[in-house]
């Protein structure tokens, strides 16, 4: 899931070759909203977690994700990638695995950089 609009989240799955079927866009925020996940300027600052979630990208990984964004702005333009409200660039995410209707798994990140660690997931599935 990500903030912004069912067009940006499509070039972005096109963009990292991801099947679009697997991606939602939370256009407003909506969805944030009614998962209560943190938001505000607030939890925009974790320089230890954001020194942990470079750690586990290598410079190949960081160097797809620019390219990706570069041909996600070319080809449908930054506004159709940004979301509507600049508030919701603002806001966290979280970790949530489901089996059916039964939650396996649940994390809210607190600010950024704070995601559920892969191992964790792992254990679930």
């Amino acid at each position: 899931m990500g903030v912004g609009s069912s067009a940006a989240v499509q070039e972005f799955a096109s963009q990292l070759d991801i099947d679009p079927k697997l991606c939602f866009a939370d256009e407003n925020g909506v969805m944030g909203d009614a998962l209560e996940l943190d938001k505000g300027f607030q939890t925009m600052w974790n320089p230890p977690a954001v020194d942990n979630m470079m750690g586990r990208n290598d410079e190949d990984s960081l160097k797809m994700l620019g390219e990706s964004f570069k041909g996600a702005v070319d080809n449908i333009g930054f506004k159709q990638l940004a979301p509507t409200e600049l508030k919701d660039t603002l806001r966290q995410g979280g970790t949530f695995v489901f089996k059916g209707d039964k939650m396996l798994l649940e994390h809210f990140d607190t600010k950024v950089g704070d995601n559920c660690d892969i191992e964790n997931i792992l254990k679930v599935l």
